[in-house]
């Protein structure tokens, strides 16, 4: 009984240590810890939104305890700077909060006048896991889909539509060709004349085959 409670004594210890080694501590601030930023100082936000927090991390408050404090507060009270109502207060000057979960959260100045002056952050903490993938590399072969357009010219010009055969020559005097539009009337009964020879000639072929 003693073995297996120490054996699950250690595992726990174990996964603390891993969860503890990947974490990382953000001071917020910088160099000028929670305060209201002056005009030349970068805002809280942007500076949280060029940080990829995750789970396990943690932010460090720095402020004096006798003049500040951190709020963590929903969004509406955010918007509001409602100092009056959060879900946790701290006051100590040396704030360390963890970021136990994946999602928002809202933290503002316990000073109102601090927080209508920008002393406040939103943290976006992501899974861990991998981002998703651009819509783009969504197609399981990666290979682009094919276009259902043909390719303009490289001089602008409009993309005849293809055809299977070339089109007959103007005034063509081949065997069978229709007469090119276009043509003048006596093409046309060249044509014409040429066509009915060789009915006549198919019909006199198939006659003689039949009679013998």
């Amino acid at each position: 009984m003693a073995s297996s409670s120490s054996c699950g004594l250690g595992l726990a210890c174990f996964v603390l240590l891993a969860a503890s080694v990947g974490a990382t501590q953000y001071k917020v601030g910088g160099d000028n810890g929670w305060a209201v930023p002056d005009a030349t100082a970068e805002s809280f936000n942007t500076w949280a939104e060029k940080t990829s927090f995750q789970i396990g991390d943690s932010l460090l408050f720095v402020y004096p305890k006798d003049k500040d404090s951190v709020l963590l507060v929903e969004p509406a009270d955010y918007n509001t700077c409602n100092t009056s109502s959060y879900d946790k207060q701290f006051t100590d000057g040396s704030t360390s909060v963890t970021l136990d979960r994946a999602g928002a959260f809202f933290f503002i100045s316990g000073v109102e006048a601090n927080c209508r002056a920008s002393e406040k952050l939103i943290v976006m903490v992501g899974s861990g896991g991998a981002s998703a993938p651009a819509p783009a590399a969504q197609q399981g072969s990666g290979s682009p889909s094919p276009s259902t357009s043909a390719p303009a010219p490289s001089n602008g010009a409009p993309v005849p539509p293809a055809s299977p055969k070339a089109p007959a020559a103007k005034n063509s005097t081949a065997k069978g060709a229709p007469p090119a539009a276009g043509s003048n009337s006596n093409g046309a009964g060249a044509g014409l004349a040429v066509a009915g020879f060789v009915a006549s000639v198919a019909g006199c072929v198939a006659y003689a085959t039949l009679a013998f």
